[in-house]
């Protein structure tokens, strides 16, 4: 049965960081297909800066090229409002697996990819025990030593649901990239190529 991973976020904008940690789950996991999901309006988050379209672009700038594995997909984008997690991954599920009616069918070829800071709010997602019985969440560690689960609320059963994935570490964030482009900083090492060119082209984050 084919294995499939669900990356989202806002991408705003993607970068190597996410690249790296979409092959190490696919990799290490074997995922057949990996989802790329810029979110739409997630709760509990500013909305993006960029547009829904240019976000959708640099996806395919930044992930498509680089590796079959990687789909774009635009749900949560046509879907509109706030986005939920659990309703993306079960619209894929009955999509790409509709004859897998059963959870236990599910629960291990379906992951979702997210970094360790995940951990902490987690338990405060919507259905986030029903995610649990379809699918695992495959975390990347941080730090090889330390305790990923400190600040986790989560059961002993639920933890049993966590895959650690040990990516290339790159300490850069969307929120810093977006701080470098306004200031007039250097940028270009942290995201794709085809990303940075059409960032300065259409002015964005100035």
């Amino acid at each position: 049965m084919a294995k499939f991973g669900l990356f989202g976020g806002s991408f705003d904008p993607p970068h190597i960081g996410h690249l790296r940690l979409a092959h190490a789950a696919a990799d290490a996991l074997g995922l057949d297909t990996v989802f790329i999901v810029p979110s739409g309006h997630s709760p509990g988050k500013h909305a993006p800066i960029a547009d829904d379209y240019d976000r959708l672009l640099m996806c395919e700038m930044t992930f498509t090229d680089d590796d079959c594995r990687f789909v774009i997909d635009d749900r949560e984008l046509r879907r509109g409002g706030i986005s939920y997690t659990a309703d993306t991954l079960r619209e894929l599920q009955e999509e790409y697996q509709p004859e897998a009616v059963n959870p236990a069918l599910l629960c291990n070829n379906w992951c979702l990819i997210a970094g360790e800071d995940c951990l902490e709010s987690f338990h405060t997602w919507k259905d986030h025990r029903a995610i649990l019985r379809t699918a695992f969440l495959a975390i990347a560690r941080r730090e090889q030593e330390g305790a990923p689960f400190k600040h986790a609320q989560l059961s002993p059963d639920e933890r049993a649901r966590v895959r650690f994935i040990d990516a290339e570490p790159i300490v850069v964030s969307s929120t810093e990239i977006r701080a470098a482009v306004s200031s007039g900083g250097d940028y270009a090492g942290f995201v794709a190529p085809a990303a940075a060119g059409f960032i300065a082209r259409e002015g964005l984050y100035l």
